[in-house]
């Protein structure tokens, strides 16, 4: 009789124990699951804080991350910067994440950082369109002209005396003016780009 009573009392105890753990383990979760969600965070600089009650030192900002060990209430840990519920801290020698509710952090606990954020990165897509439209504009307005050479001139490659040379305007010939570059006029001649001196042409 006692050796049955015996085996009652031990599947009692197992039982009781394990119904113990899932519901620690449920509590926990929930708990880190809560931090998670936070929309406001801590502005306190790095310094040593103090253990509220014992949790996990997760490897990431993530209830299913990896354990790289346990806090126990009353503990010290290098706290280095709160993420919205997840504080990054430094864990015999690693960078380890602790739900923040669990830690003793001075300083102001701030929120709607995140909308500020967004704001903020709308700003460079406006400007790019403005830029284009700009360029656009200024090429709209080159234009060109016929103008008639003063004298027989040759039209050059480039805007040099010694480049090659395109051809020969006689005097009185009509040639395509674009723009006159310091004393250098850029022509339409026969189909192709030239140069030709300023004194020679009738610009105006």
């Amino acid at each position: 009789m006692s050796n049955v009573m015996s085996g009652k009392t031990v599947k009692m105890v197992a039982a009781t124990g394990l119904a113990l753990a899932l519901a620690f383990t449920t509590v926990a979760a929930g708990a880190f699951t809560a931090d998670a969600a936070q929309t406001t965070y801590y502005t306190a600089k790095p310094q040593m804080v103090t253990v509220k009650s014992a949790v996990n030192v997760r490897a990431s900002e993530s209830i299913n991350s990896k354990v790289l060990g346990t806090l126990k209430k009353g503990e010290k840990i290098y706290f280095v910067k709160d993420n919205y519920g997840w504080s990054k801290v430094t864990y015999k020698g690693k960078t380890g994440y602790v739900g923040t509710r669990f830690l003793n952090i001075p300083g102001q606990q701030v929120g709607k950082a995140k909308a500020v954020l967004a704001k903020k990165a709308v700003v460079p897509k406006v400007a790019t369109p403005a830029k284009k439209k700009a360029v656009k504009t200024s090429e709209a307005k080159v234009t060109t002209k016929m103008v008639t050479a003063k004298s027989a001139v040759y039209v050059r490659a480039n805007e040099s005396k010694n480049a090659k040379i395109l051809g020969t305007l006689q005097k009185g010939e009509k040639v395509t003016f674009v723009k006159d570059d310091y004393g250098w006029s850029k022509v339409i001649y026969k189909g192709q780009t030239g140069y030709v001196s300023t004194q020679f042409l009738n610009v105006k």
